[in-house]
């Protein structure tokens, strides 16, 4: 009750200086009830979810509206939060009167009922509600709320650990969701904050996000709307970028902006903190207008459907456009996406786990309603035909199939050198580290005589002290396929050895590991960098506390590939290939060309396969000699084609072509028994 009291007691001071007519700020209390009245009033439209509670263990509410408020469908998500500064109320007012007004004006207001069906909208109306009580900026540990999220410079890990309650509740929620815009709300002065508010140097400088124009415009899409803010003598428009005005780290719209995907900004609200009471009115239809068109900036841009190019079901997909690192992610659940970017035309690139990554130029995007760009994905082009086990003939015309995506172009190439590779074993014999590796860290990798896993020597992480790393690295040319043994003695789960592929961690253990093997293919030609590495963390030291590395092997492919032809037509899953010569290890691979601009990864035939001169010799149950027991076979091909290829696989039908016409008929009787019977 004593917070409640002192709450009482600043509003009254507020309301001293003439606010008399209008309501007085609400308690938490009737924050709560208004909230419940919204979701017991107007089912259809409202939700509230209990996000977590405060440090004095007050519950923090989030309302959801939207014509489909238990169903996720393909809508954007817009999260606006207020009061994450307990002293700075004027924006839970606001909030609550949106709420009022998309919910009494659902189905009258044609405008409101455009956002309440279009956009799924969060609205956190206090988000430190100890403070809240107590009128104070920080929460009930003292701790400011707008210092305390995720940041690249001071506290780079997204996780909750360590971070005040309400901070934990409210990233915990959004890592639940995907926002495609957020907004949170603060007095004490009157402009829209956009990001970045941080940088490396921790200088109050001019800091652009890579969406520097879109956030501009967005900044005035609401400022714009608000005749004092656009006014303002301060700031030029009523906007300012974060840094640039002061600089922080630890601050909600860059965490949301960099790590979750979401385009959000700060908006102070009114210059002074608490104003009285009876100036909320009038903030109100400062805001009102401001606050339905930036709701409705989450509706421009780009938008679509990320899918299964096979299922249909929805991925769980990153979206960038390209030439700008920041990225946006789909909703797995639903598969949409919704990139918000001013007027222009732009490349727009898509990648998922387990798919071929796609990126379509020249993606125009006009004023007003979103541009939709649907996109599925599918895994890599697959050889059906020939496959490994056939053989063919040199000179006679086959077919080369595949299957793949539906929208992609394909590169079909073959070789007739298959088995040309090379290998490269690494036992680490020599005694000293090839210079093909490089090492570095706190301490270079270096060999020793004990463990091995064969032989006498083995690759060592340097040794190292706490908090410190040591590495060493390979590169070689693909495709082809690297295998090592590996084992580890370490602090469990605090003292690690990392293995990356191309900056890829594959392998990630610590703890007690006896000699293991590793092997990964690295189908794409070019350049691959192997990295090993042993990381440790701030304290202890357990077992040997390092990493060993031995019998490493490099297999590479050495054979010549040439097209069969042009990149194909979109869509075609075959093309015919006429194999020009003899040989006993050929080979086909084909990969995806998308939208004009990527290349998928190869996919070979499973095994080599021969191509044979155009017999002459009969040798029909290819014993690699012509006799009397190529007879029978010989007739199965005259009477029974297809049962002769059942009977005899891998053995041409042609070798009973006699008379060279790319048949097996009656003609090639006579000469079939003059070659058996020695006949000139």
């Amino acid at each position: 009750m004593k917070s409640r009291h002192i709450f009482c007691a600043v509003l009254a001071m507020a309301m001293s200086a003439g606010a008399a007519s209008a309501a007085p700020y609400r308690p938490y209390t009737d924050v709560e009830t208004a909230l419940a009245n919204a979701e017991s009033q107007y089912p259809a439209l409202c939700k509230r979810v209990n996000l977590g509670i405060s440090v004095q263990g007050r519950t923090l509410w989030a309302l959801c509206i939207s014509n489909n408020v238990n169903v996720q469908s393909d809508e954007p998500e817009v999260c606006l939060i207020s009061t994450m500064h307990g002293d700075e109320p004027v924006g839970t007012e606001n909030l609550l009167n949106l709420i009022t007004l998309l919910t009494t004006q659902y189905n009258i207001d044609s405008r409101v009922t455009n956002i309440v069906n279009s956009v799924e909208l969060w609205i956190v109306p206090v988000m430190n509600p100890d403070g809240y009580m107590a009128a104070t900026r920080e929460n009930s540990n003292g701790i400011d709320l707008n210092r305390n999220f995720p940041d690249p410079f001071t506290s780079p890990n997204n996780t909750t650990a360590g971070r005040e309650m309400e901070t934990a509740a409210i990233m915990n929620w959004r890592f639940g969701h995907h926002f495609s815009l957020g907004a949170n709300f603060h007095t004490g002065a009157l402009v829209v904050n956009y990001p970045f508010d941080g940088n490396p140097n921790g200088q109050s400088v001019f800091t652009p996000s890579p969406d520097e124009d879109m956030f501009v415009a967005l900044s005035e899409q609401y400022s714009q709307h608000n005749g004092p803010m656009w006014a303002s003598p301060t700031f030029f428009h009523g906007i300012t970028n974060g840094a640039e005005w002061y600089t922080i780290t630890g601050g909600m719209q860059d965490w949301a902006y960099l790590y979750m995907g979401c385009n959000e900004v700060t908006i102070e609200l009114n210059n002074v903190k608490t104003p009285p009471a009876n100036q909320l009115p009038q903030l109100w239809l400062d805001n009102r207008d401001s606050l339905l068109t930036y709701v409705e900036q989450s509706l421009t841009g780009v938008r679509g459907l990320v899918t299964d190019q096979v299922t249909s079901a929805p991925l769980n997909a990153t979206v960038s456009v390209v030439g700008r690192a920041h990225n946006v992610f789909t909703d797995p659940a639903v598969g949409d996406y919704h990139r918000m970017v001013t007027p222009g035309t732009y490349t727009l690139r898509f990648d998922a786990a387990g798919k071929e990554s796609r990126q379509i130029p020249d993606v125009a995007v006009n004023t007003g309603a979103a541009t939709r760009l649907d996109v599925s994905l599918s895994g890599p082009a697959r050889v059906t035909s020939p496959n490994g086990g056939e053989s063919l003939i040199a000179g006679q015309p086959t077919t080369v199939a595949w299957s793949g995506h539906p929208a992609a172009q394909f590169q079909v190439q073959y070789t007739l050198d298959a088995n040309s590779q090379s290998t490269v074993n690494e036992g680490f014999e020599s005694g000293f580290l090839d210079p093909a590796f490089t090492t570095g860290g706190a301490s270079n990798w270096f060999l020793v005589n004990i463990p091995t896993h064969t032989g006498t020597r083995s690759a060592r992480a340097g040794i190292i002290s706490h908090g410190q790393t040591s590495w060493m690295k390979r590169t070689f040319a693909g495709p082809g396929t690297a295998s090592f043994w590996y084992r580890v003695s370490s602090e469990s789960g605090h003292d690690y050895f990392n293995f990356y592929v191309d900056g890829s961690q594959v392998i990630h253990q610590a703890g007690t590991v006896a000699f293991t093997s590793y092997s990964t293919p690295l189908l794409a030609s070019g350049s691959h960098e192997l990295k090993w590495e042993y990381v440790k963390d701030g304290a202890n030291s357990v077992g040997a506390d390092t990493v060993w590395v031995d019998d490493l092997q490099i297999v590479t492919d050495n054979a010549t590939w040439a097209d069969v032809g042009p990149l194909t037509s979109i869509g075609a899953t075959s093309l015919a290939w006429t194999p020009a010569s003899a040989t006993s290890a050929a080979r086909v691979r084909v990969r995806a060309f998308y939208d004009g601009t990527l290349y998928g990864a190869y996919d070979w035939s499973d095994s080599s396969f021969p191509v044979v001169a155009v017999p002459t010799g009969g040798d029909m149950n290819c014993d690699g000699s012509f006799n009397a027991a190529d007879v029978g076979p010989f007739i199965v091909a005259l009477t029974d084609p297809s049962g002769y290829g059942t009977t005899y696989p891998g053995c041409p039908i042609l070798h009973g072509d006699m008379d060279a016409n790319g048949l097996v008929d009656g003609a090639d009787v006579e000469g079939f028994v003059d070659l058996l019977y020695g006949t000139p």
